[in-house]
């Protein structure tokens, strides 16, 4: 009987013993398990809360999410979640917020919703992920070979890749987590300071046509969901935020929205001189003795001024463009006025007054790049683009850290970023948005053209 409660005894003894240690191996775990800081929510507010106050939504800037510009907002992200408060009548705010911020205030309860192109492993299980709102899939983006230049496509082993995006530790290629977005790894690259970089297929087609110099490839990876992120107690919001999602209506308009954006990615190959053609025959045109004559009087080649007017008019003397300009030389009618000249009634006119005109923007250069032919492209540059434009180009080559007497692989490149808002709207850019890919491949086209009438010895 006493050997029967020493036995029980020893047992309740090390059955506290165990009890003991497995709490004090439990204490040691959580003091060296590290707490995911802003995990879960700090405060109850659902659709209810925000129906009486407002609608918060966390954004960060960006093209796609939201981004300011002269004379109002716009992103697609922004868009959509616009049109889900008229749907459910709520008054919305749209807060621009760092991306390290964005979960810190949703926790606290100083936004709603984030809107960030977020993919659903980007906050893990902190956060509750809405139905996808669309999808995207990665694309490798790299300057196109240059024929003009002999510079091919470099290639190279490793990729740039959002830090915060679905690619950027993907172990199938050598990445490197890069703190910019894929917009700005895009523009990276443009500039010829990156060799390569993997970006969503949405920003790649969001920059396409503004940024002729890249070509796009597609890379072989599924697909990754893009969904907005509410507080996970918010059960009531997420549940409306999904049932709109899914509405057919609103699908509809999500893809009108998202096209708006940006449609294919084109298919690019190497950069050419240009892509029109020379007229078949033994002249050129109806005006080569014009063009001679003008070319004569202000000491251009005529063949020159025969590239432009074929560029410009196709040798069309009553060509009128969309934005005013007129004639065979596509003159504005107030330039040619400040210049004392009528490019609208005799083609000879035209002409003088782009002649004029050159050799006008050929002064502006002279004494800063003496080269003639190097000058030429800033000339042909300003005679596209005005030359305001083409200064605000010069000095933003600067800042990239690109040459800004040189014209091919480097102003031409700087150019096309000012039909950014983030580079139009920068300090000492006075001249505003500037349609630079136009400027980019005018200047090649006609050079090309330039060459092609010289060759042609007629």
């Amino acid at each position: 009987m006493i050997r029967s409660r020493r036995i029980a005894l020893l047992g309740l003894l090390a059955l506290g013993l165990l009890g003991l240690l497995i709490r004090a191996l439990q204490k040691d775990h959580a003091r060296n398990t590290p707490v995911r800081p802003w995990a879960v929510p700090l405060v109850d507010r659902d659709l209810g809360a925000i129906a009486a106050d407002t609608l918060r939504v966390l954004v960060v800037e960006h093209p796609l999410t939201y981004e300011q510009f002269p004379g109002g907002e716009r992103g697609a992200e922004t868009e959509l979640l616009e049109r889900f408060a008229r749907h459910t009548k709520l008054p919305l705010q749209v807060l621009p917020v760092p991306p390290d911020s964005l979960l810190p205030m949703l926790q606290r309860g100083a936004g709603d919703v984030i809107a960030a192109l977020l993919h659903r492993g980007r906050f893990g299980d902190a956060v509750a992920c809405t139905t996808p709102w669309w999808h995207t899939t990665p694309v490798m983006v790299h300057l196109r070979p240059d024929r003009a230049t002999g510079t091919g496509d470099a290639g190279t082993d490793t990729l740039r890749a959002y830090v915060h995006g679905p690619w950027a530790y993907d172990t199938t290629t050598t990445r490197i987590a890069d703190a910019r977005t894929g917009t700005a790894l895009i523009e990276a690259v443009a500039v010829g300071t990156l060799p390569a970089a993997l970006v969503g297929d949405l920003e790649a087609r969001h920059l396409a046509e503004e940024l002729p110099q890249l070509a796009f490839d597609p890379v072989d990876a599924p697909a990754e969901d893009l969904v907005f992120a509410v507080r996970r107690n918010a059960t009531r919001l997420r549940e409306a935020l999904d049932h709109w999602l899914l509405r057919p209506d609103e699908q509809e308009a999500r893809g009108l929205i998202v096209a708006a954006y940006g449609r294919r990615l084109p298919k690019r190959g190497p950069l050419g001189s240009t892509r029109a053609r020379p007229p078949a025959g033994d002249s050129l045109s109806p005006f080569d003795d014009v063009f001679r004559e003008k070319a004569d009087l202000m000491h251009w080649d005529w063949e020159l001024l025969a590239a432009i007017a074929f560029k410009e008019s196709r040798f069309d003397t009553s060509a009128i463009s969309v934005k005013g300009a007129q004639g065979l030389m596509q003159m504005m009618p107030a330039t040619a006025e400040r210049l004392g000249m009528d490019s609208v009634e005799m083609v000879e006119g035209q002409v003088h007054a782009a002649a004029t005109y050159l050799a006008v923007l050929d002064s502006l250069w002279r004494r800063s790049i003496p080269d003639a032919d190097e000058r030429l492209h800033f000339v042909l540059a300003a005679y596209n683009a005005g030359p305001g434009h083409v200064r605000d180009a010069q000095r933003l080559a600067e800042e990239l850290g690109l040459d800004r007497h040189r014209w091919t692989g480097h102003v031409e490149r700087a150019i096309t970023l000012l039909a950014l808002p983030r580079y139009y709207r920068l300090p000492g850019i006075t001249a505003g948005r500037c349609k630079g890919s136009q400027t980019f491949l005018y200047v090649r086209e006609v050079l090309g053209l330039y060459k092609r009438f010289r060759a042609s010895g007629r």
